[in-house]
């Protein structure tokens, strides 16, 4: 027994000895994290507050760069209204820190102060560049609604069609002026409007009402307040935009580079103490690395016992049984998986014993000891085949013991099963070849398959059956076919060459009704069909 465990005592040594080494780097860990945790202490009560303070205060001001963007660019005043309180928001913000209270942080305090002017003027000059884009949208909808009233359908009969053709080009001009972002491209813009408005005037003659249209264009885009000119008051706004903007981003650039500065003091005692730690650490690694190599490998070598000497050898012994192998039994080792492939191998034995014995009980009838009816479904499906495949005749008897109930009701049911064996051991003995079949097809009936046998010989081997039957001269005085216990045979003979669908259930009951018809006649008899149709 001692030999035979010696797989499981290594299998526990191992687990020992690993457990046993990472418990030492578990150890030496604990020591080393306790140095470890020391200076993480003082890393995190000061300098990680002092570096997140500083880091907060960067973010306010990278957020003052990003919403002096957005206030540039702002459409309309709304939009300034909210961009410009979330930077007092941030202003304030930033004056509510500990700087106020640091005087080292003087120069820092006069750069957000030049700051917060320079952000009061760029909204001062957003605020008026959207008022003056307001003027330009609205003399552009004033004159396009004039235009648009001179083509209209009461208007249009004033113009001739080459003033009209004229004009066309003229409004496609003026549609441009909104989308000029250079001032050059506006004044040269502008040369051709002025071209376009003389061609127009020209091109008029004394047509009536082209001058004063042509006059109130010249007004409308040309004149010192006209829409041109208002473009262009957008476009210098808008440089001094950009330029106040830059400026401010700028600023706000320098405030971040000064508190990156103040924080580079931090920066550096945390680094001192992050460089103590890591030397540390790195010690700790190297003792942590070399253990766990050598555990690494003592797992490997176990990994590769384990492989050798378990694991295959179950891969093995599960292949075997699956395969239901009889090598299983004679499995090499004297271990526990040796133990466990016997174990199988009697297990193997027994199941098959015993599969044996269910198909045995599931196919025979217990109390004549012929097979049963499911052996016959069994049976009738495989002659079927054969005799479609070879067209062959194939032929059922169905047996019916005659007034069995009435034997039963005289005899007893105990003396009913002596009959029902006594016949079932006649029907036995006169199906001598190996192809014929016989079953208790259910009660007092029998049913018998005669593979390639015709009608006469089906009626030959049926009459047999019959008179050995009777020749058993078993008692029944209630049978009014005889003194002894008798028989009715139907027969049906099949020939598939002939009609290739016959089925199972068409041809018992071909069978069946040749049964009744021999009751019918009086008992005692045999009746027999061939493809379904009675002879005689």
């Amino acid at each position: 027994m001692q030999h035979k465990k010696k797989t499981l005592y290594l299998f526990i040594l191992a687990q020992c000895t690993v457990m046993g080494l990472f418990l030492l780097i578990l150890v030496l860990s604990i020591s080393r994290l306790n140095d470890v945790k020391h200076v993480l202490n003082n890393v995190t009560s000061s300098s990680i507050p002092t570096l997140t303070h500083a880091s907060s205060i960067t973010r306010d001001v990278q957020r003052l760069t990003s919403l002096t963007a957005r206030l540039t660019g702002a459409e309309n005043h709304s939009s300034r209204r909210i961009v410009k309180n979330l930077l007092d928001e941030t202003i304030v913000r930033l004056n509510a820190t500990d700087l106020q209270q640091n005087k080292s942080q003087h120069y820092l305090l006069t750069q957000l102060s030049v700051l917060a002017e320079e952000i009061e003027e760029l909204e001062d000059l957003v605020s008026l560049r959207i008022d003056i884009d307001k003027e330009v949208s609205a003399e552009r909808d004033v004159l396009f609604r004039y235009l648009n009233s001179i083509f209209d359908e009461e208007s249009s009969t004033q113009l001739s069609l080459h003033s009209a053709q004229t004009l066309v080009p003229l409004i496609l001009q003026i549609a441009q002026i909104n989308q000029q972002y250079q001032l050059h491209e506006l004044r040269k813009l502008e040369v051709n409007i002025e071209k376009s408005i003389t061609h127009l005037k020209e091109s008029a003659g004394h047509q009536k009402g082209m001058g004063d249209i042509t006059e109130y264009l010249a007004h409308r885009l040309l004149g010192p307040q006209g829409m041109i000119e208002k473009q262009a008051n957008v476009m210098r706004i808008q440089g001094r935009l950009r330029g106040r903007g830059s400026f401010v981003e700028h600023l706000a650039q320098d405030v971040a580079a000064n508190i990156e500065f103040s924080a580079s003091t931090v920066t550096q005692n945390t680094s001192y103490h992050a460089v103590s730690a890591s030397e540390r650490v790195s010690k700790q690694i190297s003792w942590l690395i070399i253990l766990s190599t050598v555990a690494m490998l003592f797992c490997c070598a176990i990994i590769f016992y384990i492989y050798k000497r378990i694991i295959k050898r179950l891969v093995a012994l599960t292949s075997l049984v699956e395969n239901a192998s009889d090598e299983v039994a004679t499995f090499e080792g004297n271990d526990e998986i040796s133990r466990l492939a016997k174990t199988f191998a009697l297990y193997f034995q027994r199941v098959q014993s015993q599969e044996a014995e269910l198909i045995q009980l599931s196919l025979s009838d217990p109390l004549t000891g012929i097979s049963n009816r499911r052996a016959f479904n069994l049976e009738v499906g495989k002659s079927i085949a054969v005799a479609k495949r070879y067209s062959w005749p194939l032929s059922l008897l169905l047996l019916d013991v005659d007034s069995f109930k009435a034997y039963n009701d005289n005899y007893g049911h105990t003396q009913g099963d002596v009959c029902l064996k006594s016949v079932a051991a006649t029907l036995s003995e006169v199906m001598t070849r190996n192809t014929d079949f016989c079953a208790r097809y259910g009660g007092e009936e029998f049913v018998a398959i005669l593979a390639n046998t015709d009608e006469t010989g089906a009626s030959i081997k049926a009459e047999k059956v019959r008179a050995a039957i009777e020749a058993l001269q078993l008692p029944h005085s209630k049978s009014a076919a005889s003194a002894y216990v008798t028989v009715s045979v139907g027969v049906a003979t099949f020939y598939f060459d002939k009609h290739s669908t016959w089925d199972l259930t068409t041809m018992l009951n071909v069978a069946d009704e040749a049964l009744y018809e021999a009751k019918s006649q009086g008992r005692n008899r045999c009746v027999k069909t061939v493809n379904g149709k009675k002879i005689t």
